[in-house]
């Protein structure tokens, strides 16, 4: 174990161990590996030898046949078969899978409305992601429903994490890796992806201030939209809630188990990559048609989804009636080590989201994982110093470096000045040729350039406050994560009725239109989507702003017909709509300053 001379890790990783607080209805709590291993499969699956051939599996180990000694068996010979554990055969027989829903004995959940979040377009392109999991490989809802039956038959109370000690780049780095059954965040949830097995992470940096003493300087929990730098808080960040002094608690995503610092629900807003460009045609045009639109994400255009962290159920850890179950782990652990597979089934989704994940060290492909290997790289740390004291002699070199610089400059300078100035003798005749001289300016020209950031540079090192703590604990994030307050205050029944059910009156009368005439199929689509629109202006309190918006769409386009008829009238159609949307603009923006 990769520890300080003289420090205790196990005393160390149960002294920083964290509390963490789950959602209520949540399924899948941490569990102990070996249990998990009793139950599963074992299978090698060889990769393809032609393209229009699928992967052919082979059983390793059948359900209750596998243990960790025969898990880190010896790789399978075969160039590029991967292995992967399956916890239950099957999914449940539907019929099965509805008892499993009624059961009194399931928890049950109350979700917020994620629809009413984005526009209609959002909720079309949801609709088409959701209808493309029936051509994707997924893993089915019934298959929830049977790894929470064999979880709930096997569970006894026992909770634990696996810490993984290290250090790395000055500090001491203490990892606190959680593994659940299942992930089941979009069965149960409405999330983004399902997949057996899930391993989730609490990362601790100390550092010793003062020398000898660990302390916590920075936190990091496992999180689905930060990376880097955005990953960490500083321990004195008030986002954490630390329990007696040095337990961090953590807020755990409803099925996904992803971490947050403060409880609440997070809106996730996904945008599918193929569809990328078009998002940013249809912003271009929504600003240049709505001028006052500029600036504005483009949250009704992406796919809704909410991570449930709220902390109002089952609680593990320090001051909680469950307490942990401490193992350590390093990469001389055997099923550490020796396993790169992943640890539930493959379903080769082409989007990636509803496959196993491997271990704690490597990743899918089998590469050491940089959260493992690389702590303070993962967590954007390498170029912070880990302690004051280390910052304020590395500012004082870096500043010392400057100073050597500029002194190097100044003496540059001067001898280019000089060597221009002969150069410039004589003119403008005979003089020497222009291109010559032209050269020598840009040189004095750009050392003159150099100089001027070196001494910025200089002057914003001395201006930092002489301890890290004095900078604001949030200085180095880029995107702050904070619950959305409005998915608390969930809109009227109505509205959450009509974001669920508009998408379908659309499609059903555009269908009715093609079955009866499909003639007038285009002018039905059109009346259904203004029909559509009109009716959620109204339910969300912006039918002023929607009609304002159609007249000026319909304007334009009118506008636009007329130009090809008639050139003359049609350009000042247009030009009376542009002034008309710029007038809005101004008088809109004049009453924000007010």
């Amino acid at each position: 174990m990769d520890v300080p001379h003289g420090v205790d890790a196990l005393a160390l990783v149960r002294q920083y161990e964290p509390v963490i607080r789950y959602t209520a209805g949540e399924l899948f709590f941490p569990m102990p590996v070996e249990r998990y291993l009793a139950e599963a499969a074992l299978w090698s699956v060889n990769p393809p030898i032609t393209s229009d051939q699928t992967s052919s599996p082979t059983l390793l180990a059948d359900h209750g046949e596998l243990d960790v000694d025969r898990l880190t068996e010896r790789e399978d010979s075969t160039p590029g078969a991967r292995r992967q554990l399956r916890y239950v055969p099957g999914p449940l027989e539907p019929a099965a899978a509805r008892r499993w829903r009624r059961s009194p004995e399931r928890p049950r959940f109350r979700p917020a409305s994620r629809l009413a979040a984005v526009g209609l377009l959002g909720r079309l392109i949801d609709a088409l992601f959701r209808l493309s999991l029936l051509l994707r490989g997924r893993v089915p809802g019934g298959w929830v429903a049977a790894a929470h039956d064999r979880y709930r038959a096997t569970e006894d109370g026992t909770r634990p994490y696996y810490a993984h000690v290290s250090c790395d780049g000055g500090y001491v780095v203490v990892q606190y890796w959680f593994f659940y059954a299942m992930n089941d965040w979009r069965s149960t949830y409405a999330g983004v992806n399902d997949h057996e097995a899930d391993w989730e992470q609490v990362t601790i940096y100390l550092t010793q201030s003062p020398p000898g003493v660990l302390a916590p300087a920075w936190v990091a929990f496992s999180s689905h939209d930060e990376v880097g730098a955005d990953l960490r808080r500083r321990a004195d960040d008030p986002d954490i809630t630390w329990y007696d002094g040095t337990h961090p608690v953590v807020y755990a995503g409803a099925g996904s188990h992803s971490g947050a610092y403060l409880a609440g629900e997070y809106l996730v807003r996904v945008e599918p990559p193929a569809l990328t460009r078009v998002f940013r045609a249809v912003t271009r045009i929504r600003e240049l048609l709505f001028p006052w639109t500029r600036g504005r994400p483009r949250s009704g255009l992406a796919i809704p989804y909410v991570d449930y962290k709220r902390g109002d159920g089952f609680s593990i850890g320090p001051g909680t009636e469950h307490p942990w179950t401490a193992q350590l782990i390093d990469d001389c652990t055997p099923w550490v080590r020796d396993y790169t597979g992943l640890w539930g089934l493959d379903t080769a989704d082409p989007f990636g989201g509803e496959r196993a994940p491997a271990g704690p060290r490597y990743n899918r492909d089998g590469s050491i994982r940089e959260a493992w290997a690389d702590p303070v790289a993962w967590a954007g740390l390498d170029e912070v110093p880990p302690t004051p004291v280390e910052g304020a002699d590395d500012r004082a070199a870096r500043i010392a470096a400057l100073e050597h610089r500029r002194n190097q400059l100044d003496r540059r300078i001067a001898d280019a000045q000089q060597e221009l100035r002969r150069v410039a003798i004589g003119k403008p005749h005979p003089g020497p040729p222009e291109t010559e001289l032209r050269q020598h300016r840009e040189r004095v020209r750009d050392l003159r350039a150099e100089r001027r950031a070196t001494i910025a540079e200089g002057d914003r090192l001395r201006r930092l406050p002489d301890h890290g703590a004095a900078i604001h604990p949030h200085a180095h994030l880029s995107r702050r994560a904070l619950p959305d307050l409005g998915l608390r205050a969930n809109p009227i029944l109505l509205v959450r009725l009509w974001t669920h059910a508009s998408l379908s009156v659309l499609l059903a009368v555009v269908g009715i239109a093609l079955l009866l005439n499909l003639a007038a199929a285009p002018l039905a689509a059109v009346a259904a989507i203004l029909l559509v629109m009109s009716v959620e202006a109204v339910l969300r309190g912006r039918l002023a702003v929607f009609l304002l918006g159609a007249l000026i769409v319909a304007g334009l386009v009118v506008g636009f017909w007329m130009f090809l008829t008639n050139w003359r009238i049609g350009l000042g159609v247009l030009a009376l709509g542009a002034a008309i949307a710029l007038a809005v603009a101004d008088v809109r923006a004049m009453l924000l300053r007010r």
